[in-house]
């Protein structure tokens, strides 16, 4: 983090800049990872579903689903959403895995189907799925190990 403070003589104001770089993440090729244990997460609108995988992508053992509620204001909808992903967190290191991999969503041709077809069910149900947010928060999290 680094900020510059400015004076302008002027107008005789003070002015802050503040300035940040995100660290570089660490990524492990995708054969290595799959040696090591991969959990693959599914985004829903209700809730992550997980599967720990073997080194063929294969599921093993049941499937888990950590949910969220999504209803009510901002601050209940993040808290939702952190909680899910903390659980989430929590049963991939009891997994022993090294990696995480979440489906990379991408809707921009059904966003052309929607458009003309004004399906507002589906537009709901696209915006509600927490895509981002689980990218975000997981870019924050330290590397399993």
């Amino acid at each position: 983090m680094a900020y510059r403070i400015h004076l302008d003589v002027e107008r005789n104001r003070w002015y802050l800049t503040a300035s940040w770089t995100c660290p570089t993440l660490k990524t492990i090729p995708l054969e290595a990872a799959r040696t090591k244990g991969v959990v693959g997460v599914d985004t829903n609108a209700d809730h992550f579903a997980a599967y720990r995988l073997d080194g063929h992508g294969n599921p093993v053992g049941d499937p888990r689903q950590f949910f969220f509620d999504l209803s009510g204001g901002t601050t209940h909808r993040d808290a939702q959403i952190r909680h899910a992903i903390t659980r989430l967190l929590h049963w991939v290191k009891r997994c022993q895995v090294q990696a995480i991999g979440i489906e990379d969503l991408d809707f921009a041709q059904a966003k052309t189907r929607e458009k003309h077809g004004g399906r507002k069910r589906f537009r709901r149900i696209v915006s509600g799925m927490p895509t981002g947010k689980l990218r975000t928060q997981c870019h924050l999290v330290k590397p399993l190990g």
